[in-house]
């Protein structure tokens, strides 16, 4: 490689200089967060040794994101950048959420401080990239709250059983 072209990759680097369709640097770190943060908290989960923690954790965010697909489906809102009509609610923002508070849930608020602080960058980084508008946002994160609040517990709260020809779903919880 030349001299001219390693300065000029050195300018790149240095001063964050992109393309003009490329994604800012706060939309990326938004995109990462919203796997790092559940992979984290699932991280957490197998790191402990707690299989029932992370079959929770498997509930509550297979649930979430359900929940969140069948919304965009259904609710026809534009994005403010007018790319699509899947607005409401952020994927991005219920997925970092789901992670931050199954580790609030589960392992108690003092280690879900930093996750929850990714997960609220997360959702600015929505809103700052012109993808969502701040209602979108807060619905995903209390959409995910609330799948998360259901399915996860320190003591097993969920539970599945078949026999031949049925199977049984049974579940508690304390709000």
């Amino acid at each position: 490689m030349s001299g001219l072209k390693k300065l000029l990759l050195l300018v790149l680097i240095v001063f964050n200089i992109r393309p003009a369709n490329a994604k800012s640097a706060i939309e990326e770190a938004g995109d990462y967060l919203q796997v790092i943060v559940p992979a984290y908290a699932f991280g957490m989960a197998m790191n402990e040794k707690d299989w029932t923690g992370a079959k929770q954790f498997g509930y509550s965010f297979g649930a979430m994101q359900a929940g969140v697909l069948g919304l965009k489906t259904l609710i026809d809102e534009e994005r403010p950048d007018k790319s699509d009509n899947r607005s409401f609610p952020s994927g991005h923002t219920a997925s970092a959420f789901s992670g931050a508070t199954f580790i609030h849930k589960r392992y108690g608020i003092e280690r879900a401080i930093v996750p929850y602080l990714m997960a609220g960058f997360t959702g600015y980084s929505r809103v700052h990239a012109d993808k969502h508008h701040w209602h979108d946002v807060a619905a995903g994160a209390a959409i995910s709250g609330l799948f998360t609040w259901t399915f996860v517990d320190k003591e097993s709260n969920f539970q599945v059983s078949a026999d031949p020809g049925s199977v049984n779903l049974g579940f508690r919880t304390e709000f």
